[in-house]
């Protein structure tokens, strides 16, 4: 029987953990890798900047889409982070500031499937679904917005057979026209691969062909090690510095470690965004005044962020320490999501020892992937670990981890 939207929504990711990893059976210490909370911040500029903050500002209802400075420093930043020549970025029409991108990129995914059933209604073709297309395994906000938006889903395997990108050959070419959005997270959430400028171009030119957006969520950005990231930015830029057709998503909840702060900006393709505000002014959650304040002065500091890059490169070297010799290791090219793979295939049974005899709480790899048409899940065969504790806790929780990574194959 085929299951309704709504009943859909209940594969909600963090909800499932529970229900494959049972109770904990350990005394040991609980250690939760399972979600991407940072554990150390930009704490001090925050309560520096609150403090400053004009008390009356709470008063007052903020705008859609923030004040003017909000959008400057945003605009200031991407300017500096891409190099985009003078007049490539308008900062009033193509960028976006959301009270964090998980209410963001919700909005984005509604705004685009609107945008295509007006084309295809406009076309004569009303009567088509539009399509999302979804990497596979996948942030899930993607499929809850896909799914209330009423679109066509096709998932993207991300696999080591295309190096962890989407695979955008699963879209059948006849069906090009009907696709709304094309979503890829660059650096990967939960592979911690990056994408390659040759991916990143042909997506965009194919959204230009066939008039879809698409995204790329570059939240993880910042936290790169030995080599600094492409984003779509860099790419627009070397094509002309035409924005068209793209969508880049950022925030500071990992370049700074503020997730509670809820900073984070959609910018680009500025007719696009149009449709964007309207839809965000209707049921979107706007950034309190005295909250942008703080995201101003922290948008245009890159001390504390160099800081975070340099300690999660010796997190990262202590996972490399510890994993380095099990089958399949592949530290994180940039972020803190370690993508482990399993000797045994089966993930939900690795997670689970994890948590029942050492207390450290992972993500089965099943739970963050959708099945694929042959009924497959791509991430069947791993555990993410969200490496967010400082060195030393990171060290125990990984030293406690190893064993059971490399003996995967016991029943």
């Amino acid at each position: 029987m085929t299951r309704t939207r709504l009943e859909q929504l209940r594969d909600y990711t963090y909800r499932k953990v529970a229900g494959v990893l049972g109770e904990c059976q350990s005394p040991l210490e609980q250690l939760n890798l399972s979600v991407g909370e940072p554990k150390f911040g930009a704490y001090e500029t925050v309560t520096e900047a609150l403090a400053a903050a004009d008390p009356t500002s709470w008063g007052k209802y903020p705008p859609v889409n923030t004040g003017p400075a909000l959008r400057e420093a945003m605009a200031d930043w991407l300017r500096w982070r891409y190099s985009l020549p003078d007049g490539m970025l308008d900062t009033d029409a193509q960028v976006h500031p959301v009270f964090g991108t998980k209410e963001g990129l919700f909005s984005c995914i509604l705004t685009a499937v609107l945008r295509k059933e007006d084309r295809l209604e406009r076309a004569g073709r009303g009567h088509l679904r539009p399509i999302v297309v979804l990497p596979n395994p996948l942030y899930h906000v993607y499929i809850g917005a896909a799914l209330t938006s009423g679109a066509e889903v096709i998932y993207a395997p991300c696999t080591a057979a295309t190096d962890f990108a989407p695979d955008l050959s699963v879209v059948p070419e006849d069906d090009w026209e009907r696709v709304a959005l094309v979503i890829a997270t660059n650096p990967g959430n939960p592979t911690g691969t990056l994408l390659s400028a040759a991916f990143m171009k042909a997506a965009i030119l194919r959204a230009r062909e066939h008039d879809f957006t698409f995204l790329s969520d570059e939240c993880y950005s910042e936290l790169y090690f030995d080599t600094k990231p492409l984003g779509a930015m860099d790419i627009c830029r070397d094509m002309g510095g035409s924005l068209d057709n793209v969508w880049v998503v950022n925030s500071l909840s990992k370049r700074s470690g503020l997730p509670g702060l809820r900073s984070g900006f959609i910018a680009g393709d500025a007719d696009r965004l149009e449709d964007l505000y309207y839809l965000r002014a209707y049921g979107g959650a706007q950034t309190p005044v005295a909250l942008q304040e703080a995201s101003i002065r922290l948008w245009r500091d890159e001390t504390h962020v160099e800081k975070f890059r340099a300690r999660y490169a010796a997190i990262n070297q202590i996972a490399h320490d510890i994993f380095g010799e099990l089958p399949g290791f592949r530290a994180p090219e940039a972020g803190f999501v370690l993508w482990q793979p399993v000797s045994s295939g089966d993930g939900d049974a690795v997670a689970r020892r994890l948590w029942q005899e050492q207390a450290v709480r992972t993500l089965p790899g099943s739970i963050l992937s959708r099945a694929m048409p042959d009924g497959s899940l791509p991430g069947q065969g791993f555990v993410r670990f969200a490496l967010i504790y400082p060195e030393e806790t990171t060290r125990e929780a990984l030293l406690r981890s190893r064993d059971i990574l490399a003996s995967d194959n016991r029943p």
